[in-house]
């Protein structure tokens, strides 16, 4: 009984769509200093990627970044549609999972296929979330040219 619960409980979980809530961004500073210290030999330069200088941020899925909220709010859903003007549509159903109301920030990065951004990160929008209830998030681009998206959510200070 008990391996069937864990089954059932892993199923349940991977029904879910994609949430970088429990992983945060790692810096790695050592490795790049040491690779400006490189280029430095070489004149100067900006280095723009170290791979071993920082864990790579999930695309395509809600990131919860501010530990005020990390164990607070949950997205129980996340969806992505093309418009009639082919631009993307980003819909987040977020969920309080506190007995107390919650106003939390969103914003949206839209990326091309090289994961290069296809026009300015979205303004912050403050959602508010009723306790133990739900909310929606919802962004659209301004381009058709996206392939990829992350959705920020922070406490609203």
């Amino acid at each position: 009984m008990k391996h069937l619960m864990a089954a059932v409980a892993i199923l349940a979980l991977s029904a879910f769509p994609a949430m970088a809530a429990d992983t945060r961004v790692q810096c790695d500073f050592y490795s790049l200093e040491r690779a400006q210290a490189a280029a430095r030999t070489q004149g100067p330069a900006l280095l723009g990627q170290v791979t071993t200088a920082m864990t790579p941020v999930a695309l395509d899925a809600v990131y919860v970044f501010d530990n005020a909220i990390r164990r607070k709010v949950m997205a129980q859903d996340l969806f992505a549609r093309r418009t009639p003007n082919n631009s993307v549509e980003l819909i987040a159903r977020l969920v309080n999972c506190t007995d107390f109301p919650l106003q939390v920030q969103g914003r949206t990065s839209f990326l091309d296929a090289q994961q290069i951004p296809t026009e300015n990160t979205s303004a912050w929008q403050t959602i508010f979330i009723q306790p133990r209830s739900f909310a929606t998030y919802r962004e659209v681009s301004i381009g058709a040219n996206v392939a990829y998206y992350m959705i920020e959510l922070k406490g609203n200070q």
